[in-house]
């Protein structure tokens, strides 16, 4: 579990869970890869990170990653323990029977800045809602799909995206 001294050793931004369904129900190179590269380059603060298994039952089982695993990585757990059974079993619901998932507990680096600059002028960001790539690139496919038959068309009454 965190010390209190360890949690209040900074502030917090807004964080944002990350669930990355694993292959071959292990945890390789590739994740640990991805999240350093956005530590290096400054995109995140890796604060917590969990394994949730799905068991074929449908029961689950979370194991904590410890610190010093992260470490052999190159990457360090800022608050290691923040994330709760209870936040892993909010997610282990979504994910398949016999299956292996991270869950990663982030703060953008963009966040932390924001959020103090608008608190600094009195204000305070009310809601903030993450959209999965997944949701946003299909979004995008099917806008510039949209675009190009309009524009090939040059119909007068096709509508504009403007």
């Amino acid at each position: 579990m965190i010390t209190s001294e360890k949690r209040s050793a900074s502030e917090l931004g807004d964080v944002e869970f990350v669930v990355v369904q694993l292959e071959n129900d292990r945890l390789d190179s590739g994740v640990l890869l991805a999240l350093l590269k956005q530590v290096e380059h400054g995109a995140i603060r890796l604060l917590d990170f969990m394994l949730i298994e799905r068991l074929p039952d449908g029961t689950h089982r979370f194991t904590e990653i410890d610190s010093e695993d992260f470490a052999l990585a190159g990457l360090d757990l800022l608050t290691p323990g923040l994330v709760s059974d209870e936040d892993a079993r909010h997610f282990a619901a979504t994910l398949p029977p016999n299956s292996l998932a991270a869950l990663v507990l982030v703060e953008p680096a963009w966040g932390k800045q924001f959020s103090r600059d608008v608190r600094h002028r009195g204000e305070r960001v009310l809601a903030k809602h993450p959209v999965p790539a997944a949701v946003a690139n299909a979004v995008l496919a099917d806008a510039l799909g949209h675009t190009v038959v309009r524009t090939a068309s040059r119909r007068e009454d096709t509508p504009s995206l403007r």
